[in-house]
């Protein structure tokens, strides 16, 4: 009856959590950085539409 014991044992007592809960960091960090670089690439293109802008406003003043 020993074996009937071991079967039902919960299987979460045998799982050590550190190295799974170290991937949910590593991949929530992923996730972050992309997040974060797609928020500074739409930036980038914003300053650089609006610095085009300026540009051609510019032009026509300081040629007549």
């Amino acid at each position: 009856m020993n074996a009937r014991n071991d079967v039902k044992r919960p299987f979460d007592q045998t799982v050590d959590a550190k190295p799974l809960l170290a991937a949910v960091q590593v991949r929530f960090a992923a996730r972050v950085d992309l997040l974060v670089a797609r928020w500074l690439e739409r930036c980038a293109t914003n300053i650089e539409g609006g610095q085009r802008l300026f540009d051609t406003d510019r032009k026509p003043a300081s040629a007549g």
